[in-house]
């Protein structure tokens, strides 16, 4: 095991792992070598993402309680998505990010996805601009390769000028087909007309405009002579443009993810959560019904957000009735095909090896030879059987929380390998044992 990670996983991207999970956060580097478990869920997910690929679309809502998963699944899903050439767009909705308003907090989530589009070149976000003139210079070179120009002209060449053109105009014709796609075009041949000319003023504000930036109409159509922006009515107009434009220039398709869908649920007004959920209503139909091809959603809440029929989804009766559980789902045989995946608790046996996993990692980074002499398989037994011996712990306990303690018994023993191991282990196993024992006397009196 130790082997086998320390050929694959650089210290970097060791680092990145054992900081982020040690803070509690999901790391953006290096995800595989954490991952434990979720076989079906993992399968049920790329499979989505492939059928998303041939042109379908898909809207699926990832539930679990706190700690449980869900970002980490989300972020897993991003990887793969990377890998299946997917573009890939986040956000989290927060009190000033929703999916429905009309004081700017809807378009603040077009504005934040965007700010957060990724690609596998650039998974850290702000692909925008590097996706476009990514584009624009493959195009050059496909134009140059097929007409056998010497290299690439400079912009006074007007024949390889007006070859590059057809083919960007190629790509802008099959954008203005959808709603809000004539804008759209309009602001991309802006850009190139501004890139041939090296305008970097009206590149800016076609990225501007791209990132659902403007606030008015006046202000767009002085800056870049259009007359519509991106706004909070119409903004899923332009994810489904954005996915085409996507597409058209050779990806398989946009991945976008809502973390923290919690928020919704946390709407004091009654009428605007019901108005975000008809949102939510509307996203799904337009992914069921073929109307956003290559576009796939994900929603990650917990059960509350999910279930809770005085303020949840299901508090809409309209969303109840589509993402209510296969009525002859058992925990055995489980339908993942549905829009809802919910996210069980790992096995003692997965925490087990997803602790062997951070073992062999913070190894790795911190060049420790000999894994056992850090800490012992039997060591590791005894932390996760410490765990699910909490009251609760077998219901209650997340990798989270585990892994955080986890990372903190490591760097004890490595920075102070003369502490009595028995300090950390057997002793507070039986004094958890104890407190186990004396919960469920105290549930049986």
């Amino acid at each position: 095991m130790s082997q086998m990670v320390n050929n694959k996983l650089t210290r970097k991207a060791a680092n990145a792992i054992i900081q982020s999970m040690g803070g509690g956060v999901v790391p953006q580097e290096g995800i595989e070598h954490v991952v434990v478990g979720r076989v079906r869920e993992i399968r049920q997910l790329v499979e989505d993402l492939n059928l998303t690929a041939d042109g379908l679309s898909c809207m699926k809502f990832l539930i679990g309680d706190y700690g449980t998963g869900k970002s980490f699944m989300a972020t897993l899903t991003r990887y793969i998505a990377y890998r299946e050439n997917f573009v890939v767009a986040y956000t989290d909705l927060t009190a000033n990010r929703r999916l429905y308003a009309h004081d700017g907090k809807a378009v603040a989530s077009y504005s934040d996805l965007i700010q957060n589009l990724s690609t596998k070149s650039k998974p850290h976000g702000n692909a925008l601009r590097s996706l476009i003139e990514r584009w624009l210079s493959d195009l050059q070179q496909k134009v140059a390769l097929e007409h056998e120009f010497d290299g690439i002209p400079d912009a006074s060449d007007a024949r390889f000028t007006r070859l590059v053109t057809a083919e960007v105009q190629a790509v802008i014709r099959d954008v203005q087909e959808l709603s809000g796609g004539f804008d759209f075009a309009t602001v991309l041949g802006k850009y190139y007309n501004a890139y041939l000319s090296g305008d970097e003023q009206i590149q800016e504000y076609a990225i501007k405009w791209l990132r659902g930036e403007y606030r008015t109409k006046t202000e767009a159509r002085a800056d870049l002579g259009v007359r519509e922006i991106i706004n909070d009515d119409n903004w899923f107009d332009y994810v489904k443009v954005l996915t085409k434009f996507i597409t058209s220039i050779g990806y398989r398709g946009l991945l976008v993810l809502f973390d923290e869908a919690i928020n919704l649920y946390k709407i004091d007004h009654p009428q605007a959560r019901s108005k975000n959920y008809e949102r939510v209503l509307e996203f799904y139909n337009e992914c069921t019904q073929g109307r956003a091809p290559n576009l796939m959603l994900m929603f990650m809440g917990t059960t509350d957000f999910l279930e809770d029929e005085r303020r949840g989804l299901f508090s809409y009766k309209a969303l109840k009735s589509r993402l209510q559980t296969n009525q002859y789902e058992t925990d055995q045989f489980r339908d993942l095909r549905q829009p809802v995946i919910k996210l069980a608790p790992l096995s003692g046996e997965e925490l087990y090896v997803l602790l062997q996993k951070m073992r062999d990692i913070y190894s790795a980074l911190y060049q420790v030879e000999d894994v056992t002499r850090l800490i012992t398989d039997d060591n590791i037994m005894e932390i996760v059987q410490k765990a699910l011996a909490r009251p609760g712990g077998a219901q209650f306990i997340t990798p989270r929380e585990l892994i955080r303690e986890f990372i903190g018994i490591l760097n004890l023993l490595h920075q102070n390998p003369d502490m009595e191991r028995g300090e950390i282990f057997t002793e507070r196993l039986e004094l958890a044992q104890a407190e186990t024992r004396r919960f469920t006397g105290r549930m049986l009196e």
